[in-house]
């Protein structure tokens, strides 16, 4: 998806109103929130925590919404492929900014798109949408940012926690079903095991018996620290390892995809920065 640029000539004159954003996931959507505060009207599209966002399908509702938005904020990088077809059938009347996560960090076929784990990321997502809105809104850019000052400090005790845990834990071995906790785990310096299993499932294949055998083995052996699973991604497979390393002792860390609703982007990561930090301390059993 590219970044397409203001035209403002093609919409009503409303300088005075707030921005309409959409985003396509909710933790986007509150980066936005936060750091738009009132001169921005934000809609999220996917909110559900429980739902799988591999499986969305958008609605003619959502079309519509995007049809009257301002600044578009897509993940990209094959996550929300959907919001593409999306912006094609809007009608929008004129063509918003388009804020796509995946071109701004410089993310390239293969790579993980699970960006909201990677605070660097995060930053410079925040610091183009208040270039954006103060683009749209030039006599509101001071007010946009001292936000996302604001927002950034917020940051600094998260950066400040994963430097702890990269002092404590660097090089600590640990697995993963699939690669979505990837760029924390990286950011941590874990050492990561059974990343040809991870890639089959992150391309929507089924790991082959060798990797599947590794990956159990791993676990019943004990040669990783923790397993880290999707919360919203489950079935025999992964049920199957989480009791493998149950059995073992082993802790097992479930992480998710979606902001949970009423809660800002920095406190859940803080959260799951909690729970990781158990996961790693305990000589066995589970988180």
């Amino acid at each position: 998806m590219a970044v397409m640029p203001v035209l403002s000539a093609a919409w009503p004159a409303r300088a005075d109103g707030p921005i309409a954003v959409v985003a396509a996931e909710a933790v986007w959507g509150d980066v936005a929130r936060q750091v738009g505060g009132a001169d921005v009207a934000v809609t999220s599209i996917l909110t559900n925590p429980a739902a799988d966002p591999h499986a969305f399908e958008a609605s003619p509702m959502d079309g519509r919404m995007l049809g009257a938005a301002r600044i578009v904020i897509a993940n990209g990088g094959g996550y929300d492929g959907w919001i593409d077809r999306l912006m094609e059938g809007s009608g929008a009347t004129g063509r918003p900014v388009v804020l796509d996560v995946a071109a701004l960090v410089g993310w390239r076929d293969g790579d993980n798109a699970h960006f909201w784990y990677d605070l660097s990321m995060v930053r410079a997502v925040a610091t183009a949408f208040a270039a954006d809105c103060g683009a749209i809104r030039p006599e509101r850019r001071a007010a946009f940012e001292a936000r996302l000052r604001q927002f950034l400090d917020a940051l600094a005790p998260l950066q400040q926690r994963i430097d702890g845990l990269r002092a404590r834990y660097h090089g600590v071995p640990v697995a993963a079903s699939e690669p979505i906790f990837g760029l924390m785990t990286r950011q941590v310096g874990l050492a990561m095991h059974d990343g040809d299993f991870q890639r089959a499932v992150m391309n929507g294949t089924d790991p082959g018996p060798f990797e599947v055998a590794g990956f159990e083995q791993d676990l019943t052996a004990r040669r990783v620290r923790i397993l880290i699973l999707n919360e919203q991604t489950t079935g025999p497979a992964t049920e199957r390892l989480e009791q493998l390393a149950r059995g073992a002792g082993i802790p097992v860390l479930h992480v998710g995809e979606s902001l949970p609703p009423g809660t800002r982007y920095q406190d859940w990561i803080a959260g799951v920065l909690d729970r990781l930090d158990r996961a790693l301390a305990q000589g066995g059993g589970p988180t």
